[in-house]
Parts: structure tokens; sequence; C-alpha cells
């Protein structure tokens, strides 16, 4: 049975990255876990390195202690961020940050083999390099861990409509459709 964890970085309950996710939710099947990163209580990387230390998940007792396992065991993680002056949200790098134990003592990435992220970043810049900083980046994050990336970029997202992201969905579907 396939596993995905769909994780929503818009602090925005009804913008357009949460519509993104809404949607996709009926692309998977099998086990789906959406993440809320606005909804969580957690602290940032304290760079103490104890998880490398004791070979372990993060030692911080917050609410990402529930979703090591999620994302260890999913083939699939979906991010959705809207682009915040050129790069993600700011909680999505805070998350992102406490994946440091997400390798063990020797380096290995905990994620499953072959696993996947497929990155949407939704912007209001109608130009898509406007988002190629943070689409690297993800990219980049997603490769030191071992996982195939793939990503979407939706340009032309006003925070104050869903015109575009109304037009590009059955396209970004398809893309996640063709990786799973």
């Amino acid at each position: 049975m396939m596993k995905s964890v769909l994780i929503n970085a818009s602090p925005r309950t009804d913008g357009n990255s949460s519509f993104v996710i809404d949607s996709l939710k009926e692309v998977f099947s099998g086990d789906v876990k959406t993440i809320r990163i606005n909804e969580l209580n957690f602290a940032g990387c304290q760079g103490c390195k104890k998880c490398r230390q004791l070979d372990d998940y993060c030692v911080l007792n917050d609410d990402m202690d529930n979703l090591y396992t999620d994302m260890t065991d999913a083939d699939i993680i979906t991010v959705v961020s809207p682009n915040y002056y050129g790069f993600i949200t700011g909680q999505l790098k805070i998350f992102m940050d406490r994946w440091y134990c997400m390798k063990d003592k020797r380096g290995i990435s905990r994620f499953k083999e072959n696993a996947k992220v497929f990155f949407v970043l939704t912007q209001g810049s109608p130009d898509r390099n406007h988002g190629e900083t943070a689409n690297k980046w993800m990219k980049r994050i997603s490769e030191a861990f071992g996982m195939k990336y793939f990503s979407y970029i939706i340009p032309g997202c006003n925070a104050d409509t869903r015109d575009m992201v109304k037009m590009k969905i059955s396209d970004i579907k398809m893309h996640l459709k063709m990786i799973l």
C-alpha cells in the first residue's frame, strides 16, 4: 500500500497552497497524511547533533515527534508552499531544518529507498524564474536524502484569487499521476 505525506507550508487556511493540497488529496490512494505546518507546535533545530550521536530522531519533544516515522515511511512527500520573497515560507524553512535528524550517525538517509518529493510553489509573480531559488534549494535537500525530485511552479497566483491555480490544477494532478 502506498504511503503519502502532504505538507502544507502556507499559514493561510484558505489560500492557493491550501487549495492545491486539498485538490491533490484525491490523486493519492492508500495511506495519506496531511500536515499543516502552521498548526504544529515545534522549535527550530538547535544544532545539538544529539540525533546523530544517539542515532535517533530529534531529541526535542514537540509536535515533530509524531511526524518522523510518517515521513520516513512515505513513498512520496508532497510539499506545497507559497513563494515568500523568492523563497519558501519561514515555517517550512524551520520544518526542513529539523530534517537534520533524518540521516543516521553514518550520514545515511532514513527515508524509504526510492522515495519521491513533489514540490509545488504558488507565487504571485507571473515570472516562473522568481521561484527558481526555492526550487533549486528544495531539489538539493531532496537529493541529499536520496529522494527523487519533481516540482511544479505556479506563477501568477494572486493571493486574493484562485484563478491561476484553478487553471493549473489538472496539469499538476497529471504531473503527480505520472510520477506515482
